[in-house]
C-alpha cells in the first residue's frame, strides 16, 4: 500500500508494528487507515462512501472536506460521489472568485488542487478493478 511517510509512522504507532516497510504490516496499516477514512462519512451511501475514503486515501481527507463545502455551497450533496467528483476541480487556483464565497481566507482550507483528475482516475481505477476481481471471484 503507498503510505504517506507521516501516516505511516502514525498508523505503526497505532498498530505497534515495527516496520511498515514490511508487507504484511503494510498491508494491515493500509487497511487500517482506509477503513479510518470510511469511518468518515457515515451517512453516506455505501458506494459513495467507500468512493470517498478512496479520494481521500489518494488526495488527503482535507481535499475531500474542501470539496464537500464547496458541494453544499452549491447546493449539491456533499456525501456523494458524484458531487465531489464535480467539486474537485473547483479546488484550483482558478477558481479563487468562488473560494472568495465559501471560505473566509479567499482558499480552500487545505489549499488550492491543481490535480484533481488524478484523484478522480485513482478512484474510477480502483473501483473498475474490484468490479474485475468480485467478478472473478463470483
Amino acid at each position: 500500500m503507498q503510505i504517506m511517510p507521516t501516516t505511516g509512522e502514525e498508523l505503526a504507532k497505532e498498530l505497534e508494528v515495527g516496520d511498515m516497510s514490511n508487507p504484511r504490516d503494510n498491508i494491515r496499516g493500509g487497511v487500517h487507515y482506509l477503513r479510518r477514512l470510511y469511518d468518515l462519512f457515515p451517512g453516506a451511501e455505501e458506494a459513495d462512501r467507500f468512493k470517498l475514503a478512496l479520494a481521500a486515501y489518494n488526495a488527503g481527507i482535507g481535499r475531500v472536506y474542501d470539496a464537500q463545502e464547496i458541494a453544499a455551497y452549491l447546493h449539491q450533496n456533499p456525501l456523494a460521489w458524484g458531487s465531489i467528483k464535480d467539486a474537485l476541480p473547483l479546488l484550483s487556483r482558478r477558481h479563487s472568485v468562488l473560494h472568495r464565497s465559501v471560505w473566509s481566507q479567499s482558499r480552500p482550507r487545505s489549499g488550492w488542487f491543481g490535480d484533481s483528475g488524478q484523484t478522480v482516475k485513482y478512484v474510477e481505477n480502483v473501483m473498475n478493478n474490484y468490479e474485475e476481481y468480485r467478478l472473478l471471484l463470483n
